[in-house]
């Protein structure tokens, strides 16, 4: 029995796998996925690779490396034509640029993989926001192997994971498409430092920690918190605010211990031991 004609069956003796391959763009994807594809051709797989009709970038026969290196692929618009498609005896099938599929590709690749299809896909895990590209991290969360690669940043040289979109050489803004084609023209590798999406809403900016937006969203600092505490929170067993004494009767200074405080900003009670 075999794959093919939306049917999908059992092949016999094949250890099935799904392996996904991801990072920004110029990480390497695509060669990575043509050297796991030629392996499994030298060891005498029946390989089958496939790519988005989406990706314009080259020619519809093939998928190219942004070196020039290609492979022959067949382009498909969605995932049930890629399922028609499937030979019956294959034993690899590749996917570039996944992440311009449908999300019923997620459930074909886990088919396919129960069924003993070794399932190699690459694609962009961030879109050029820096946030989750559609349904990757579920794609991702049921691979048996995820390899994450990384690109050069174009602005200092760093490890860059994330996809820097420019339009007319500045940063592209955040309401703009999730898809847009493109190369070298479009498109950078940056590290999280130097990329750039101009008109972020603040609650997206991922450089904002919980605790400083919760600060922002109430207009008051911590320290000014604390400097309103020392003000006004008398202790109630009678301690000063900006005091409490310890085991040993020495004064502990809650400016100087701002571990002393409650969560709610608040004096923590002390309480010597008898």
């Amino acid at each position: 029995m075999g794959i093919g004609n939306g049917k999908i069956a059992s092949v016999k003796g094949n250890v099935g796998s799904l392996t996904v391959i991801c990072g920004s763009m110029f990480s390497g994807k695509t060669e990575e996925l043509i050297r796991l594809v030629r392996r499994g051709m030298h060891a005498r797989k029946r390989v089958q690779v496939f790519k988005s009709s989406t990706d314009t970038r080259c020619e519809t026969t093939v998928i190219r490396t942004h070196d020039g290196v290609t492979f022959t692929a067949l382009t498909v618009p969605d995932s049930r034509t890629l399922e028609g498609l499937l030979e019956p005896d294959v034993q690899i099938v590749g996917i570039e640029e996944i992440q311009f599929f449908d999300e019923a590709i997620v459930p074909l690749c886990q088919r396919l993989a129960d069924s003993g299809v070794q399932v190699i896909a690459a694609g962009l895990d961030q879109d050029f926001r820096g946030l989750p590209f559609t349904f990757m991290p579920q794609l991702m969360a049921l691979a048996d192997n995820v390899m994450k690669l990384h690109a050069i940043c174009k602005v200092c040289g760093g490890e860059a994971s994330r996809t820097q979109r420019l339009v007319d050489g500045r940063p592209a803004g955040w309401d703009e498409p999730t898809i847009l084609v493109g190369a070298d023209e479009s498109y950078e590798a940056r590290c999280r430092r130097c990329h750039r999406v101009r008109n972020a809403p603040k609650t997206a900016g991922t450089r904002t920690s919980p605790l400083r937006a919760r600060q922002a969203s109430s207009g008051e600092t911590s320290s000014a918190k604390h400097a309103r505490v020392l003000r006004n929170g008398a202790h109630t067993r009678g301690t000063c605010a900006t005091q409490s004494h310890g085991k040993n009767g020495s004064a502990t200074n809650v400016a100087e211990r701002p571990d002393l405080l409650n969560d709610d900003g608040t004096q923590l009670e002390m309480f010597s031991e008898d």
